[in-house]
């Protein structure tokens, strides 16, 4: 009988490739190392788009601005100066002189003054753009008896010394007066209003959010202190002059009791506020 062969030993089945083991899990300092790093590149690249765009545009990198401009003054005076803080103080003689110092980044703040028709404009300032920096300051001088009118914008408005009528108007930023005495008419939107050791008749200063602040040397004839969002402070000469006074406030307390009082005078004295105190007293 034949003997059948046993069948050979049966190979092992080959086993599938094993995968390799997964990387180690990034430590909380790597990451942010990452998240600093692209940061960085995020800002390099908005800064470059800014380079680019302000050299196409025809502009520079920045550095400072200083420009200084004298003419003869008119009449009377109008400045238009968006994004620039403005210094009003009297001239030596006849003419309006006009300095502007700042620095910027991208465009460049700019300055032009002239006398035409019976005006001397002022105009210039920064800018608006939403890419680059600029802050700038300018400081005029002009006859202290003129007129003057001054619409600004994102920035602090001072006149010292000035005695002809004032009409000065920004929306982000301070109003101070020193030593006025022609009419002043102040508006502000975020910002206080300071009037010092005014000789002004007729006094009208407005403001959303900020304080209110009227110091008078002189009986004043008419006097409107308004807020929204602020205390209103009047200080009258002790000199026993009557008033005919409204102070008024939503949410805070009142305090006239100083001030004489009569409300058939000619002389009026307005102080209203919507949040704070109301004073009305003497100096």
């Amino acid at each position: 009988m034949t003997e059948t062969p046993l069948p050979p030993h049966a190979q092992p089945l080959a086993q599938p490739p094993t995968r390799p083991p997964s990387g180690t899990p990034m430590s909380s300092g790597s990451r942010t190392a990452l998240i600093v790093t692209l940061s960085v590149v995020a800002v390099a690249i908005v800064v470059g788009v800014v380079v680019i765009g302000t050299v196409l545009r025809g502009g520079s990198l920045g550095g400072t601005y200083a420009d200084t401009q004298i003419v003869d003054a008119g009449p009377r005076v109008l400045a238009t100066v968006p994004n620039a803080s403005v210094d009003l103080r009297p001239s030596p003689d006849d003419r309006v002189y006009v300095e502007a110092r700042g620095t910027y980044v991208g465009a460049a703040p700019s300055l032009r003054v002239t006398t035409e028709a019976g005006v001397t404009s002022i105009s210039g300032g920064c800018p608006g753009r939403w890419f680059g920096f600029c802050s700038v300051e300018l400081t005029v001088r002009l006859p202290t008896a003129l007129p003057l009118n001054v619409v600004a914008r994102n920035g602090r408005l001072t006149a010292t010394g000035l005695t002809g009528a004032l009409t000065l108007e920004t929306t982000n930023g301070a109003i101070t007066t020193d030593g006025s005495r022609g009419d002043l008419e102040l508006r502000t939107t975020n910002g206080a209003i300071d009037v010092r050791d005014s000789g002004s008749r007729r006094v009208a200063a407005t403001t959303t959010n900020g304080g209110v602040a009227l110091d008078f040397l002189d009986p004043p004839s008419t006097v409107q202190a308004r807020s929204t969002n602020g205390a209103i402070t009047v200080r009258l000469p002790a000199d026993g002059v009557t008033y005919r006074v409204d102070a008024r406030t939503t949410n805070g307390e009142i305090d006239s009791r100083s001030v004489p009082s009569d409300p058939s005078s000619r002389r009026s004295v307005t102080a209203a506020t919507t949040n704070g105190k109301v004073t009305v007293g003497v100096r």
